[in-house]
Parts: C-alpha cells; sequence; structure tokens
C-alpha cells in the first residue's frame, strides 16, 4: 500500500510539473503572440491609430505596438477648424487615455503644419493669428500637460507646405527660420521636459540636404529642439547602400538624436516589403542614436499609401515582414540596443544659444547654455570652442565669451555634467565671416 501511494505521488508530481511547464511554455507564447513586439525598454516600436480607432477590427493595439501617434486627429485643422470657440478633442483623448492606461508613450503630432490648420486662421490680421496659435498652444498644455513627445512643425522644409501665418510667429527673419524657432520656444515654455520634435518628409532622398540645414540652423541658433524626425516614406525602394550612408550623412551633420517617425514600404509584393524591412529596421533600431522607430499604419487597405499597401495585416493574416518584425524584436540585438533618451524620457535640456550666427573676425561672441534637468542636479556646465575648453560655470546663467579665430566653420560642444556623474551633450556651430 505504502509502496502504491509513493507511485501515485510520484505520478502526481510528474503531472504537475509537466502541467507547470506547460503552462510556463503557453504563457511564454501568449506574450509572444500578444507582444508588444518590442521588448526594448529604452526605445519603441510603435504606429498610428486606424481610421480615428486605436483598436481597429477587434485587434489590440497594446499586443503589437508600444508607442502611439494619433494620425490625424490632434492636428489643428482637426482639433479646431470649426471655429476659434469649438474644440474637438474626442480623438486625441481617445489616444492619449489609451497610452496611459497601458503605459506607452504618446506622441503629440503635431502643433504647427501648413497643410492641415484651422482656415479661419487665413482672415485674422498678423496679430490676431499670434494670438491664435498661443490659444492652441495654451489649451493643449492645458489639457495634456505631461506630453512626452511633441512633433513641434512638421513639413516646412522649402516647396512642401509653408504655414500662411508664419508671420504671426517672425516670418523668416535673420536665420531664414525665425518662425520655427519661435514655434520651438513656445513649445518648450510650456512642455519643459517634452522631448520637441521637428518632422519632415524626403530626408533620406531628394531633399536630404535641404533638411539638414533646416535643422542645423534651429540646433545652431540655440532653438530648443530635441531631436529630428524622418519620416521614410521614400524607403520603398531605395537601395540599401544609399539609405545607409544618408542616414550617416544626415547623424554626421546633425550630432542629435533621431527618430524615423513615418515608416511605411509602400508595395503588394510582400517579398519586397520583407526585403526592406530585414535590411532597414535592424540598421535604423541598432543605431544608438536612434529613439525609436513609429510605423505610420498597419491595417491593408488602411493606410494612406496607394490602396493601402503598406498594410502589415492582410485580411487577417501577418504578411511576411509583421512576422519577420516579431522575430526580429526578440533577438538580443533589438532588446539590447541603446537609445538617445532612456526610459523614453527626456532628462536633459540642453541648447547652446550664441548673440549671432556669424560674427567677424576677432569679435567677440557672448554665447549662452541653457541647461536643465527634469529630475537630476546640475553640478557644472563646460563649453568647448573647436576643442578647447572654457571655464567651468557651476551655476546659472551659464555664459561665455568666445573669439573664434579664423574665418569659416567653428565647433562649439556643450558638456552638462550631473551631480551623479551622468554627462549630457550638444554640439552647434558659429561662422566667421571671410570679410
Amino acid at each position: 500500500m505504502k509502496l502504491l501511494t509513493k507511485l501515485l505521488f510520484t505520478t502526481l508530481s510528474a503531472l504537475c510539473a509537466q502541467s507547470i511547464v506547460a503552462q510556463t511554455a503557453n504563457a511564454t507564447a501568449e506574450k509572444a503572440i500578444h507582444g508588444p513586439l518590442s521588448a526594448n525598454t529604452h526605445k519603441f516600436l510603435g504606429n498610428i491609430t486606424t481610421s480615428g480607432r486605436v483598436n481597429p477590427d477587434g485587434l489590440e493595439y497594446a499586443y503589437l505596438w508600444n508607442q502611439l501617434t494619433a494620425e490625424n486627429e490632434s492636428k489643428w485643422g482637426s482639433v479646431q477648424g470649426t471655429s476659434p470657440d469649438q474644440f474637438n478633442w474626442e480623438g486625441t483623448d481617445r489616444a492619449y487615455r489609451y497610452c496611459k492606461a497601458h503605459g506607452i508613450p504618446f506622441k503629440f503630432h503635431c502643433l504647427v503644419w501648413g497643410a492641415q490648420y484651422p482656415r479661419w486662421m487665413d482672415s485674422l490680421s498678423v496679430d490676431e493669428q499670434r494670438h491664435a496659435i498661443e490659444a492652441w498652444m495654451d489649451a493643449i498644455r492645458d489639457r495634456y500637460p505631461d506630453l512626452a513627445m511633441i512633433d513641434v512643425v512638421n513639413e516646412a522644409v522649402k516647396g512642401h507646405q509653408p504655414a500662411p501665418f508664419r508671420a504671426a510667429l517672425g516670418g523668416e527673419g535673420q536665420t531664414g527660420y525665425d518662425w520655427i524657432i519661435r514655434a520651438f520656444e513656445m513649445a518648450h515654455e510650456r512642455w519643459p521636459d517634452a522631448i520637441l520634435i521637428y518632422n519632415d518628409y524626403n530626408t533620406f532622398r531628394w531633399q536630404k540636404d535641404e533638411f539638414i540645414q533646416l535643422v542645423r540652423t534651429l540646433r545652431d541658433a540655440g532653438a530648443p529642439i530635441d531631436a529630428y524626425g524622418c519620416q521614410s516614406h521614400e524607403l520603398t525602394d531605395m537601395p540599401f547602400d544609399a539609405f545607409r550612408q544618408a542616414m550617416t550623412d544626415i547623424h554626421d551633420a546633425l550630432r542629435m538624436p533621431m527618430y524615423c517617425t513615418e515608416y511605411d514600404i509602400a508595395t503588394e509584393n510582400d517579398s519586397l516589403q520583407l526585403a526592406q524591412y530585414q535590411q532597414q529596421i535592424p540598421y535604423m533600431w541598432q543605431q544608438d542614436y536612434c529613439a525609436g522607430i513609429t510605423l505610420w499604419g498597419y491595417i491593408y487597405g488602411r493606410t494612406w499609401t496607394h490602396n493601402g499597401n503598406s498594410g502589415l495585416i492582410r485580411d487577417g493574416q501577418e504578411r511576411p515582414a509583421l512576422t519577420w518584425l516579431r522575430h526580429y524584436m526578440q533577438t538580443p540585438e533589438a532588446g539590447n540596443a541603446r537609445s538617445p533618451f532612456p526610459a523614453m524620457r527626456k532628462e536633459a535640456s540642453l541648447y547652446i544659444k550664441p548673440l549671432a550666427l556669424r560674427i567677424a573676425q576677432g569679435e567677440q561672441l557672448d554665447v549662452t547654455v541653457r541647461a536643465r534637468l527634469r529630475t537630476k542636479t546640475i553640478d557644472h556646465v563646460d563649453l568647448y570652442l573647436d576643442g578647447i575648453q572654457l571655464p567651468t560655470r557651476r551655476r546659472a546663467p551659464y555664459v561665455y565669451q568666445v573669439v573664434p579665430t579664423g574665418a569659416g566653420s567653428h565647433e562649439l560642444h556643450a558638456v552638462l555634467t550631473a551631480t551623479d556623474g551622468t554627462r549630457y551633450e550638444r554640439y552647434s556651430f558659429i561662422e566667421v565671416k571671410t570679410e
């Protein structure tokens, strides 16, 4: 009897152990199926709403993606398009609350764009337009005071959608982009801890140089721009070597954090889509300066591209690119990739603001380093001119007098050191006139 009892106990124990193993395996499989696809806690693989909905066709958004951008619902024309006194926050509220409930970043897209704005602005005077822009930003701040990421200005490279209300923000001014600088200043005043982004298209092909020139001007003028966004719509047929070189060129010129903001490979050809994903996504994702990738839609037939052909789920089935993406995001290379914004938040606001962008030879220039930490404490700030360290500053204002020697471009390099030893860096350039 004792032997029978012992055998029964052993058998039950083995069955229980098998059950636990099976449950664990099922749980692991469930996690693999229900995501989010990215397990990296420092950079996101995000997407957008579909026809104004977060969960389209019964799909749970957070089972796939861990960042959300509203495709159209947060644009000024969508929110306040009817009249100055009427705001439609329904779509933005839906996306924002979903992100809060699921602990994923929400990006506000966008504050200023020349293509989608309230047409009643056209009948206003310049002063009235300025007040309307201020009221628009104030209304967003009052409703969403803790935004983590904002596309401040969208698609302003010359030849895109020029904002007809540029004069209300200062016009082109001395830099050619004074109105964009002012928009970033206004955003920073309202959301000092948000990652402020300039977003545009054709950045890898066709208008790479124009994009670099615009963002570099904002950076060098001291605008509180924290990252640049490359929409990446033009990569469907771009050879990988050309794409890699373009991405390198942009980073070498700007030395700032980057987002891939609107990625899509628009083709009915599963093999082509898969091949571009396999080459482009790992290269972007594994760059330390890339803070995240947002795909611009995923339901076939319901994206902005031709017949919605960039979608990754067709007739309820995953296309090969999505299946591959699921597996890639579980690899050590994807999971361990570093980000310029740990935990997907901005800690440091660090901007170099010279009194002028161009000076004469021998002229002294005042340069202010604007420095702020969200949760830490500043110990000191250093500024380097062409690699030569200037006196350390331990308290604000962090103002330096520089005298560059020789005509041409001169590099400014600011380093903020926190009391815990963490360092944050920012680069900028000033120009010495030849005459």
